[in-house]
């Protein structure tokens, strides 16, 4: 009987499916622990790492397990994980991208109608018998109201077809540089694609951040942007939360700069109980919990188990966030 090689789980995997199709092809160990120090200690012999945030997989992880051969997130988001120095030592890193894209894409437009509908603050006059709030809060009708996307990638185009599609809005998409395919495609749709970011915030009554978070997207989302803003503007947050300097949002939200916002995602994660985002009226908060319905969560888990199994085989996998070790493009 061929001996199963060695994988190290770290936290749960987003569906039990996924675990039980690990268990078949691998001999796994299970650790809910991810400091350092405990990391580095138990890595040791693995051949391979499927972790979940907040766990990291560190340079040091890396170093103290010298047999290791694949590393994986569990979802989607690759930013909890040493990429460039695994990219070094040839292992490649895996993920999930793109099933996520409708759970995603939903959970920013069910934030962005609770918003312009002051949803939560209804529901908590309520709750507290005040009928008369219908009288002292805003709504708004969303169609003709235009929406900004930061980013089009699968999650962004989601979102841009369903509020114009369903919700008569207007859709603004900025992106980094110019590219054929994706200016091609928000003219098909009649988006309004542009490298300008300033004007996507300073037009939009909605802003919603779909950038991965890397150097150059921390902290970009800062207080020059916000000011460009309409004091009747909302910022909506699905993707991390790093990408927005949380600081200056919180002044935004509190000095009247901005309307509100909806954040699904923090720096760091879990926010600290204290947060003062958590406890402004002016905000929706929910806790990273966007692209993690049933239906996503079940195929995330299993996709991202059998291309860790695919890899450990010695297979090319689907799906790797550093194609560069194959030495072309997946």
């Amino acid at each position: 009987m061929a001996v199963k090689p060695k994988l190290l789980q770290i936290l749960s995997m987003y569906h039990e499916a996924g675990e039980a199709i690990l268990a078949e092809g691998a001999d796994v160990v299970r650790t809910d622990r991810y400091d350092e120090d405990h990391l580095c200690e138990i890595a040791r012999d693995v051949e391979a790492i499927v972790l979940r945030a907040p766990a990291r997989i560190t340079r040091a992880v890396i170093d103290a397990a010298p047999s290791l051969r694949v590393i994986s997130g569990a979802g989607v988001g690759l930013d909890n994980i040493d990429v460039r120095y695994a990219t070094e030592k040839s292992i490649p890193v895996l993920h999930a991208p793109s099933v996520n894209a409708v759970s995603t894409a939903e959970h920013a437009v069910a934030i962005i109608m609770a918003l312009g509908k002051s949803l939560i603050p209804f529901h908590r006059q309520m709750s507290r018998g005040r009928y008369a709030s219908r009288t002292e809060l805003k709504t708004y009708e969303l169609s003709g109201k235009r929406v900004g996307l930061i980013g089009f990638g699968n999650i962004a185009k989601e979102v841009a077809k369903r509020v114009k599609l369903g919700l008569n809005m207007n859709v603004s998409v900025w992106v980094r540089q110019f590219d054929p395919v994706k200016h091609a495609e928000a003219e098909e749709w009649g988006f309004d694609i542009t490298t300008n970011m300033d004007r996507v915030f300073a037009e939009s009554d909605f802003v919603s951040l779909h950038t991965p978070l890397t150097d150059a997207t921390k902290g970009m989302i800062d207080r020059r942007l916000l000011d460009l803003m309409k004091p009747s503007a909302f910022l909506v947050n699905t993707a991390r939360g790093g990408i927005v300097n949380q600081a200056d949002l919180f002044r935004a939200l509190t000095d009247g700069s901005i309307a509100g916002a909806g954040l699904d995602v923090f720096e760091p994660e879990p926010p600290a109980a204290d947060s003062p985002l958590l406890s402004l009226p002016n905000v929706i908060v929910t806790p990273h919990v966007g692209g993690t319905t049933v239906e996503t969560n079940y195929t995330t888990a299993t996709t991202v188990a059998r291309n860790v199994l695919r890899a450990l085989a010695g297979e090319r996998p689907e799906h790797v966030g550093n194609p560069s070790v194959y030495g072309k493009s997946v």
